[in-house]
C-alpha cells in the first residue's frame, strides 16, 4: 500500500471517528426498475411520504394481484395486497399523515369497489360499494383527518358516484346519473374537504367537472369539442381552482383545462398526442404533466410557464410511460411511476436539479445534483440521492472539485473555499 493510499485511509478513519456521534437549473432524470417479476406495473399510482420517499400501488398482470412497492433507503421492496380476486381497475393510492398506505381498487371478479390499508398487523380489505357493477375509474383522496373519500363509476344504475367513510362505515351517494357509465374519474378535496371530481361523460363524450357545494352536487361541462375527456387527471391549485389534463380523442391531442373567474379555458399541450396523463400543480401554481407520447411511445414530462408549454423526454427505452403517475416532492422535483410495456416492468423516474456549470466528478457516474433545492450539490456522485457515498467521493476529490466545479455549488459551509469543513457539513446533513 503506497503512502498516498495510507494517508487517505487514515484521514477517512479520522472522519468517521470525528463524525460518528454528530448528530436556473436543469432537470437530471434518473430511472430504475421497481418490479420485474412478470407482467407488472399496470394502473400505477404514486405517492410520496413526508420525507419524499416513493410508494407505489399497482397491478401484477401475471399473478392477477394488487401489489404495493416502497423504497426503504437501500432498494425497492414490494408485497402482495390481494391475489384472490381479479383486480381490473385502479388502484388509487394515498398516504395518511403517518405514511400509512391506503388504496381504493376494483375487484374485477365481483365488480365491487374495494378499500385496503396496512397497519402493524398487515393488510386489511373491506368492501366500499357492491350495489351492482361499481368501482371502475376509482380515485382516492384523504381528508385532513385521514378519512378516505372515493369517486367512481357505477354501471347499475349508470352514474358517477362518491363514497366516504364516516368512522362507523362506508356511505355513498350519486353525483350524476348518465346514459352510459362515466370513465376516468379523478378526485381532489379542497381546503374545506369538499370533493371535486373531473371525469369523462361517456354519454355525451365530454369532459365534465363536478363539485359538492354544501349538500348539493353541481356539474358543468369543461370541454365538449369532439370526443374528449380520456385519461382525466384533476388537481387543485393553492386557491382551490381546478386544473385538468386529458386526451382529445378526436384530434389525438393532449390537452389541459383550467377554470378562473371567467369560466373554463382549454389549450393543447402536445399536438402529437398523449395517453395516461397525470397532473400535479406546484406551489407556484405551475401545471406539470407526465404522459405517454402516442407517436414515439416515450415517457414525456411537460410544464407550462410564461413562455408556454415545455416538453422533455424522461425515458425512451422501448414503449414506456404507460399508466404514468406523477407526484412532486417537497421542493417541486417531479417523480413518476409507470409501466415499461416492452419488458412488462414497473419503473420509477425522478428528476433533481443540477446547477449551471456543474460537471461530473471523477468517480461519479453522472452529473451531481441538488436534491433539496438549496443550490448545493449534496448528491456528488449523481445517483439522485444524498448518501455516504457522496461524502467519500467528495473527500477523495476535494482538490479536483476546488479546481473544476463552481464554488457556490460545493462550498457547503459557505466559508468561500472547498476544504475539510465541507466534508463535515456534507456528512452531518445526509
Amino acid at each position: 500500500m503506497d503512502s498516498a493510499t495510507t494517508g487517505r485511509l487514515l484521514l477517512a478513519a479520522l472522519l468517521l471517528t470525528m463524525l460518528g456521534t454528530a448528530p436556473a437549473s436543469a432537470l437530471a432524470w434518473r430511472t430504475e426498475t421497481v418490479d420485474s417479476a412478470g407482467d407488472v406495473g399496470y394502473y400505477t399510482s404514486l405517492a410520496l411520504d413526508g420525507a419524499g420517499t416513493p410508494r407505489i400501488g399497482y397491478y401484477d398482470g401475471s399473478a392477477r394481484a394488487l401489489k404495493y412497492a416502497w423504497y426503504d433507503g437501500a432498494g425497492w421492496q414490494n408485497e402482495t395486497i390481494e391475489s384472490t380476486m381479479g383486480v381490473s381497475g385502479g388502484p388509487s393510492l394515498a398516504l395518511d399523515a403517518a405514511g400509512t398506505p391506503r388504496l381504493s381498487y376494483l375487484d374485477g371478479d365481483n365488480v365491487d369497489l374495494m378499500y385496503a390499508w396496512r397497519d402493524g398487523s398487515g393488510w386489511h380489505l373491506e368492501t366500499v360499494d357492491s350495489a351492482g357493477n361499481v368501482g371502475y375509474g376509482n380515485s382516492l383522496a384523504l381528508d385532513g383527518a385521514g378519512n378516505p373519500r372515493v369517486s367512481y363509476s357505477a354501471g347499475t344504475p349508470k352514474a358517477l358516484k362518491f363514497a366516504w367513510h364516516d368512522g362507523a362505515g362506508w356511505q355513498n351517494e350519486t353525483v350524476a346519473l348518465t346514459d352510459r357509465p362515466p370513465e376516468f374519474t379523478s378526485l381532489a378535496l379542497d381546503a374545506a374537504g369538499n370533493p371535486c371530481i373531473g371525469y369523462r361523460d361517456n354519454s355525451e363524450y365530454d369532459l365534465k367537472y363536478a363539485w359538492r357545494d354544501g349538500g348539493t352536487w353541481r356539474v358543468e361541462t369543461v370541454d365538449a369539442a369532439g370526443d374528449v375527456g380520456y385519461d382525466t387527471s384533476l388537481a387543485l391549485d393553492g386557491a382551490g381552482a381546478p386544473r385538468i389534463s386529458y386526451v382529445d380523442w378526436t384530434n389525438q391531442d393532449l390537452k389541459y383545462a383550467w377554470r378562473d373567474g371567467t369560466g373554463w379555458h382549454t389549450e393543447t399541450v402536445d399536438p402529437d398526442g398523449g395517453r395516461f396523463t397525470s397532473l400535479a400543480v406546484d406551489g407556484a401554481g405551475t401545471p406539470r404533466l407526465s404522459y405517454l407520447d402516442s407517436s414515439s411511445k416515450d415517457l414525456k414530462y411537460a410544464w407550462r410557464d410564461g413562455a408556454g408549454w415545455h416538453i422533455e423526454t424522461v425515458d425512451s427505452a422501448g414503449e414506456v410511460g404507460l399508466h404514468s403517475s406523477l407526484a412532486l416532492d417537497g421542493v417541486g422535483n417531479p417523480c413518476i411511476s409507470y409501466l415499461d410495456g416492452s419488458n412488462g416492468d414497473l419503473k420509477y423516474a425522478w428528476a433533481v436539479i443540477t446547477p449551471p456549470g456543474v460537471t461530473a466528478v471523477p468517480g461519479g457516474p453522472v452529473l451531481p445534483t441538488d436534491t433539496d433545492g438549496d443550490g448545493l450539490c449534496d448528491d456528488v456522485n449523481g445517483n439522485g440521492r444524498a448518501d455516504f457515498a457522496d461524502v467519500v467521493l467528495f473527500f477523495n476529490q476535494m482538490a479536483w472539485i476546488a479546481e473544476n466545479e463552481p464554488l457556490e455549488a460545493f462550498d457547503y459551509n459557505g466559508n468561500g473555499r472547498i476544504d475539510f469543513a465541507d466534508v463535515v457539513w456534507l456528512f452531518n446533513n445526509l
